[in-house]
């Protein structure tokens, strides 16, 4: 134990504690301050930070797709959308795509089983979701048809052109 101890402070000391592990840590606080702070607001207050992450979603849309080297159509919203999934912890992968459509499963997630967490703080944080597909193209639509907070086995959105 004492050897153990003393490679954790090595480690610590001279920031090597890996960047996984940091990662993880800080998409579990922001998502324990969005849930405290969602609690604390009233009905009217939590529209508005909805607004408000729709707004980051949009706003975020340009940068990614230039990251990401994607085009703006239905496979680039759904590589956009599993990208920022995935820097918070979120697992998903495509489980169904056509020309006109794409169904994602969302198979883990940090913050699921976090007291306090409903399915209204999921659909408020899905707003950015919104936002960023929306950015990314006007004709892409996103619905959420299952949600591991209300007790389905995986969280299912559907991207799809508006027809």
């Amino acid at each position: 134990m004492k050897l153990k101890r003393k490679l954790i402070e090595f480690m610590v000391r001279h920031d090597l504690i890996p960047a996984r592990i940091k990662w993880e840590k800080s998409a579990n606080g922001v998502g324990r301050l969005f849930n405290d702070v969602f609690h604390m607001l009233s009905k009217e207050d939590r529209g508005k930070l909805g607004e408000l992450m729709y707004k980051w979603g949009v706003n975020d849309a340009d940068r990614i797709v230039e990251m990401l080297e994607i085009e703006r159509d239905l496979h680039g919203c759904a590589v956009a959308l599993m990208a920022t999934n995935g820097i918070f912890g979120i697992k998903s992968h495509i489980v169904k795509e056509s020309d006109n459509e794409i169904i994602i499963h969302v198979t883990k997630c940090l913050w699921k089983d976090k007291e306090g967490w409903t399915p209204e703080v999921c659909a408020s944080i899905e707003r950015y979701e919104i936002g960023l597909i929306h950015g990314i193209n006007k004709n892409v639509r996103y619905y959420c048809t299952k949600r591991r907070s209300k007790g389905d086995k995986v969280c299912e959105a559907i991207l799809k052109y508006q027809q």
